[in-house]
């Protein structure tokens, strides 16, 4: 693995074990299409640079219900976002995150026939929680309000597949605070994905040593 995935690896494995941590409520399942129709969208927006697959995202992030930041407006995608991925038994885990040691990107449990997605933020500082009467923590992983996950093909859940899709999404609110103030952020998201061949988290884990 590439010096760039060594660094990334242990901020995304611990993303991923919090969000598997969680548990999901009834409501939080969803269904995902497949549309192979989607794969020359996505071969424009995922790119390969020395051996790394570079993956793109959309986004506009609300602060108190004010536009903060948004790329759809700028037609410009982030196109240097990292994608880590996990096959657990029956259940493929998908991260995508732009940052590094802080950052934001979307999370996605996929199972045969179903799967949960969230937003999640995440810095070198406690200043997230999910809710107002939380405490501030170093990352939040928020439940959506909407999502739609559109892969090319069904996955086999088998060692060496490779997913491709796109996760589009609209998280519920949550909060940051910082040198006393406290404000309300909402991220609406597109996510465009291809995976490395799946293995299982171990195994992804060796590949960086």
């Amino acid at each position: 693995m590439t010096n760039i995935s060594k660094l990334f690896f242990p901020t995304i494995l611990l993303i991923a074990l919090t969000f598997c941590g969680q548990t999901p409520k009834s409501f939080d399942n969803g269904a995902y299409v497949v549309d192979p129709s989607i794969k020359s969208r996505i071969d424009k927006k995922v790119k390969s640079f020395n051996g790394v697959t570079m993956s793109s995202m959309d986004f506009k992030l609300f602060k108190n219900d004010s536009i903060l930041a948004d790329t759809y407006a700028k037609g410009k995608s982030i196109d240097e976002c990292m994608t880590m991925t996990s096959l657990d038994g029956d259940t493929i885990n998908i991260i995508g995150f732009m940052g590094m040691f802080a950052g934001f990107g979307y999370q996605i449990a996929l199972f045969k026939d179903a799967c949960i997605v969230r937003h999640f933020a995440k810095s070198d500082v406690e200043i997230y929680k999910l809710k107002k009467t939380d405490s501030l923590s170093f990352g939040v992983s928020v439940p959506c309000k909407t999502y739609k996950l559109t892969l090319v093909s069904k996955p086999t859940f088998k060692k060496g597949d490779i997913v491709e899709g796109i996760i589009e999404l609209m998280s519920d609110e949550y909060y940051a605070a910082a040198n006393g103030n406290e404000r309300k952020y909402k991220m609406q998201l597109t996510g465009y994905f291809k995976t490395k061949p799946l293995a299982s988290s171990a195994e992804s884990y060796q590949k960086t040593n």
